[in-house]
């Protein structure tokens, strides 16, 4: 697994990457959800020796709305790695944001509607960072396109997080009942200048 996959964000976007001076930030709250679901799957004794080796004390914890620089944060994820897979991360975070923002949720009654409002919900944890450009980076990396058959998901970031999109989005199907198939038919990781994902809803 490629170790920028574990710098993940809220909804679907892996780091809200704050791009300031040249150098990137990280949110605290990924990193936060990523220690704990590997406390809860390996014990605290893994989150000891992740920190360990990213070169913190036992005893660090992320704060959720706090930047932390992309050095630690790397350093993080390099050593977490080896404990989680992609489905589980995606599995995380879907739970987390289940409990943690259940009206996101209750607003919607398909998985459509949800998916349609997921880049304003990005976008809100635009809000806090202090500088206009910063904003801008964060709005700047979901766009729709909806149309009557499908909704076409174009998503441009550094950090090429598609895969986790796409098994987050499985998640969201499934907490309504719905059976969609997402199609990439571009990827920024095959060398495209983004990731272009479609997905469909089988009619009844």
């Amino acid at each position: 697994m490629d170790l920028i996959l574990l710098r993940y964000s809220q909804f679907f976007e892996a780091d809200l990457i704050v791009l300031r001076r040249g150098r990137r930030s990280v949110l605290g709250y990924p990193m936060k959800v990523l220690l704990e679901a590997i406390e809860k799957r390996h014990g605290r004794a893994a989150v000891v020796q992740i920190l360990a080796e990213a070169g913190l004390p036992a005893d660090h914890a992320f704060r959720l709305n706090v930047p932390y620089s992309d050095s630690v944060t790397g350093r993080v994820s390099a050593a977490a790695v080896q404990f989680l897979s992609v489905e589980e991360v995606a599995e995380a975070f879907f739970n987390d944001t289940l409990v943690r923002f259940p009206t996101w949720f209750a607003m919607c009654k398909t998985s459509r509607e949800f998916l349609e409002m997921q880049p304003e919900i990005h976008n809100t944890f635009a809000h806090g960072l202090q500088h206009p450009q910063d904003r801008e980076a964060v709005r700047d990396k979901f766009r729709l396109e909806k149309l009557e058959d499908e909704l076409v998901v174009h998503y441009r970031s550094l950090s090429r997080m598609c895969e986790i999109y796409k098994a987050i989005a499985e998640h969201v199907f499934r907490h309504y009942h719905d059976e969609a198939t997402i199609d990439e038919t571009m990827c920024m990781n095959r060398g495209d200048a983004e990731c272009e994902l479609r997905i469909r809803w089988r009619k009844e």
